[in-house]
């Protein structure tokens, strides 16, 4: 009897217990396939969020180098302006006064054509210079203008029209505390100034202005008269010039002002702080 009811309760808990393990691991499968599904899920959603920040990262950098690829495309730009304003113009203007002196002055016209040729060498070696700039195969030496080559560039200009030079010193060696970036700064806007007076403003008398007896800043002037003769025309340039005064000045903090002048001339100021030594601690 008692092996009666021993096979009775094994059927029973046969009957009742083999379907509940069967669910049970049915059920526990059903649960794995879930987890691993969860898990891949998130690991998707990992690498999807991985992905798009490497995009972002990627989009960021580029945005860096586009930023950068522009910057350095005006500086060349404006470098370019420079030298085809600077010296191009100084030929042109050259050149036509050669053309009315060959027949009736030949000893000048030969000085002219002189000027000429020294221009021409000028410009070559600045258009060389600025080409090694741009090359990545070897390292450009580059010749960093300053304040004190305001001078020559002067000279220079007086060889096609009437341009004077005062220097004002101070108690210092000359554009003492100013960086070298705003040097270049002035160098170019005295350059720029000077083209500028010698196609719109023909035979007009131009002094350059070097103020560097104030303690705190130093200031140039560029000033032209009224013209005498015939302007030799609209240069391509358009206005790039005094736009790119104005970017150079305010790239060093510096303030520029461009404008007529009472009797009918020309002034361009630019004024340039002087970097502060800091104190001894």
């Amino acid at each position: 009897m008692l092996d009666a009811s021993g096979q009775g309760v094994l059927q029973a808990l046969g009957a009742v217990g083999l379907p509940l393990v069967v669910a049970l691991v049915v059920r526990s499968r059903r649960e794995v396939r879930a987890a691993r599904v969860a898990e891949a899920d998130a690991r998707s959603a990992e690498a999807d969020a991985r992905a798009a920040e490497a995009s972002a990262s990627v989009r960021e950098q580029d945005a860096r180098v586009d930023a950068a690829v522009s910057r350095e495309r005006a500086a060349m730009a404006r470098e370019l302006h420079d030298i085809a304003a600077h010296h191009l113009s100084g030929i042109a203007l050259m050149s036509a006064v050669i053309d009315r002196q060959i027949d009736v002055d030949p000893p000048a016209a030969h000085e002219g054509v002189r000027q000429v040729r020294e221009q021409s060498t000028a410009v070559l070696e600045d258009l060389r210079r600025l080409v090694g700039l741009l090359r990545d195969d070897s390292p450009a030496e580059r010749t960093v203008e300053t304040v004190a080559g305001v001078v020559d560039l002067v000279e220079r200009a007086r060889l096609r029209s009437d341009v004077r030079l005062e220097v004002l010193p101070g108690d210092r060696p000359l554009a003492d505390g100013v960086g070298p970036l705003a040097q270049l700064v002035t160098y170019r806007t005295v350059q720029e100034a000077l083209s500028n007076a010698a196609v719109h403003a023909a035979g007009s008398m131009v002094t350059v202005t070097v103020d560097d007896r104030d303690d705190e800043r130093l200031r140039v002037r560029v000033e032209n008269s009224v013209p005498t003769a015939p302007s030799s025309g609209s240069t391509a340039a358009g206005g790039n010039g005094l736009r790119g005064m104005r970017e150079r000045a305010d790239l060093v903090g510096a303030r520029l002002q461009a404008g007529p002048t009472d009797g009918g001339g020309w002034v361009v100021t630019l004024e340039l702080s002087r970097e502060q030594p800091e104190a001894a601690s």
